[in-house]
């Protein structure tokens, strides 16, 4: 079971959750890299105005981010992996869901990758499933 660590507690549900075939790619980015941290933040950009950005980061660089931000920085702890969501992001990704879906032709994919699937009470998506916008 992974469990959302957070400096504060002003919110009572995860600000993202992994499903299992992320967790499970993740793992095996880790054994190519050796880093088990990953980064999750939202950047300007794309289609709808923000782009969902997940990549696999030196823990160097967390220790920085949280240096320049000041403010602390929230993760999910999975199996020794760590995913961290950018303090700047946090309000844009609130329920997003990082999965990880896999080529398989008989279903129409056509390539394995990870999606992102935003509270659709929060966000809205365009057709590439990166970009996002957040709703009124």
């Amino acid at each position: 079971m992974h469990k959302l660590f957070r400096s504060f507690n002003s919110i009572s549900k995860n600000i993202v959750h992994v499903s299992e075939n992320a967790w499970n790619k993740m793992q095996n980015i880790h054994k190519q890299t050796k880093h088990t941290t990953f980064l999750f933040s939202a950047n300007s950009g794309g289609c709808s105005g923000l782009n969902y950005n997940f990549k696999n980061v030196n823990p160097l660089i967390i220790s920085e981010m949280s240096k320049d931000t000041k403010l602390p920085l929230s993760f999910l702890d999975n199996r020794g992996l760590k995913v961290y969501i950018d303090p700047l992001s946090e309000m844009y990704l609130l329920g997003t869901t990082i999965d990880y879906i896999s080529e398989d032709y008989s279903k129409g994919i056509y390539e394995s990758k990870f999606t992102f699937n935003p509270d659709n009470t929060i966000a809205g998506t365009c057709g590439c499933g990166i970009s996002f916008y957040i709703k009124d």
